[in-house]
């Protein structure tokens, strides 16, 4: 793992450059929200949440210890090849209808709901935690199991945070984006 990637899926920058009143409750119908709310949002970002990730993992590593919890065999070889595809497609694919995945909530104007944003709403968090699993699969230790339910605890937290922050700045729109696209685990639909 160990990449800088958080999952937030708009697109950053305000084209008009108005700003709405701060006084106004913001419900997604300016460009820009006030400025409290951009503030709070500067919060959920992704270099800090990989910073938490990276404190726990260096922790899981300094205490518990490397000895293997069972053995690999056909069966984790699978799962971490299927591990490594899902997070090609929903990696990729996140970043080829989205460039700007990675910025965090303060940067975003729109709701991206197309390609792989359609099936789920943080396509990143979810490929990284199947693939932390995968990875777990085929080196299975107590250090690597400690580590992956970290990092699976620490991503689950901050899709609430950005969950909260998206609500909040989005209003309706995001409300009924829930609605459409599961937050981590994709539906299989026909046509999707």
């Amino acid at each position: 793992m160990g990449m800088p990637w958080g999952c937030c899926f708009f697109i950053g920058g305000s084209s008009s450059g108005r700003t709405a009143d701060s006084g106004s409750a913001y419900r997604g119908s300016n460009p820009r929200p006030p400025a409290n709310i951009m503030d709070k949002h500067r919060l959920v970002s992704p270099i800090l949440m990989w910073a938490i990730v990276a404190a726990g993992i260096t922790f899981s590593f300094q205490i518990f210890p490397s000895e293997v919890l069972f053995m690999p065999n056909k069966f984790t070889s699978y799962l971490i090849i299927f591990a490594i595809l899902y997070w090609l497609y929903f990696f990729v694919g996140a970043m080829i209808v989205h460039r700007k995945a990675p910025r965090s909530v303060h940067s975003i104007d729109k709701i991206v709901k197309e390609g792989v944003y359609q099936r789920v709403r943080h396509p990143i968090y979810s490929a990284d935690i199947v693939l932390v699993w995968g990875i777990f699969s085929h080196w299975p230790s107590y250090r690597a199991l400690s580590s992956v339910i970290w990092l699976t605890v620490v991503l689950f937290f901050w899709m609430r945070l950005e969950e909260r922050a998206l609500t909040e700045k989005f209003g309706s729109d995001y409300l009924e984006y829930k609605k459409q696209a599961p937050m981590v685990v994709p539906r299989i639909r026909k046509g999707v």
